[in-house]
């Protein structure tokens, strides 16, 4: 009997021994609820210039996330994915168009909403000033700005009519019409373009367009090579320049290539440029002719400058 109860006893010993001395681990994720995370931006509003800044990212270090976002003028700097306390840099590009723009930063379901300024519209015009004959005639100008900018024209001359171009939202050019004028005195008028002002000077009827003035003569030094005087006329020249100074209609134009006054009329040739194109002014042309008296060239051809012969 007392055999029996040792043995009893010297078994529950030592399953008390094993059951002290035998362990278990159990190793699980963080928990949804436990990966809260938290996210900034810094800045969030950036010019149109555009900028950079950056994400504070704030969980646990056992917690994971990614980083996204919706637009591709936003990107993003470095691994868009980690795990607990991070910082993640993003840059905006600059903003070409005249309307303001958003985009979002997700970030393990948080958002960062980021907002750009528009593009400022900015308006510049091909010229601002004109000069044309008493005839009249038909003018041109044009303007540049960004797609979507609006703008338009009025004139403050009731002798300049706008045939074209009262107004737009891009990069355009605005069509006039000036009437001939029946005074013998010049006349100015303005046009008002995208806030801009565009001034035609016309001629009046006893006005003569004067050429390019030439430098005074000095005694002494001897004065530089002037510009051809007039002559006795009959002679056969070249020209070649740019067109400035034009007045007329076509056929019959009177303008200014380099030192020599040019007129033209029915009878002269245009090669590679219409006689409505030198009209505009602004042109590199050459030509040739014979002066007149007043040592004014009567071109027998006007060429578009760099056309081929014939």
């Amino acid at each position: 009997m007392e055999a029996r109860a040792a043995l009893s006893f010297a078994a529950v010993a030592a399953l008390v021994a094993f059951a002290c001395t035998s362990s278990e681990t159990s190793v699980t994720a963080p928990t949804s609820s436990k990966c809260q995370v938290s996210v900034s931006g810094s800045p969030t509003s950036f010019g149109a210039a555009g900028g950079s800044g950056s994400l504070a990212i704030s969980t646990p270090r056992d917690c994971t996330w990614s980083a996204s976002v919706d637009a591709g003028w936003v990107s993003l700097s470095g691994d868009p994915s980690g795990q607990g306390d991070a910082t993640v840099s993003y840059s905006v590009s600059a903003n070409g168009q005249p309307a303001a723009r958003t985009a979002t930063v997700a970030v393990a379901g948080q958002n960062v909403q980021l907002r750009q300024d528009a593009a400022p519209c900015r308006y510049s015009l091909s010229r601002t000033t004109d000069t044309i004959g008493a005839t009249g005639g038909s003018l041109s100008v044009g303007v540049t700005t960004l797609s979507g900018c609006n703008w338009s024209a009025a004139s403050s001359a009731s002798w300049i009519a706008i045939v074209s171009g009262h107004s737009g939202n891009a990069t355009g050019a605005v069509g006039l019409t000036v009437t001939p004028n029946a005074s013998s005195s010049a006349r100015v008028g303005e046009v008002n373009v995208a806030g801009g002002i565009y001034t035609v000077n016309q001629d009046g009827t006893g006005t003569k367009p004067s050429p390019s003035p030439s430098p005074s003569p000095s005694p002494t030094p001897p004065p530089p090579t002037p510009p051809p005087s007039p002559g006795p006329g009959g002679q056969n020249v070249e020209f070649a320049g740019v067109v400035t100074n034009v007045s007329g209609r076509c056929p019959e134009l009177t303008f200014t290539v380099s030192q020599w006054t040019v007129a033209t009329d029915r009878s002269t040739k245009f090669k590679d440029i219409s006689c409505g194109d030198v009209a505009k002014g602004g042109r590199s042309i050459t030509g040739a002719g014979t002066t007149d008296a007043a040592n004014v060239v009567h071109a027998d051809i006007v060429k578009k400058a760099g056309g081929h012969d014939d």
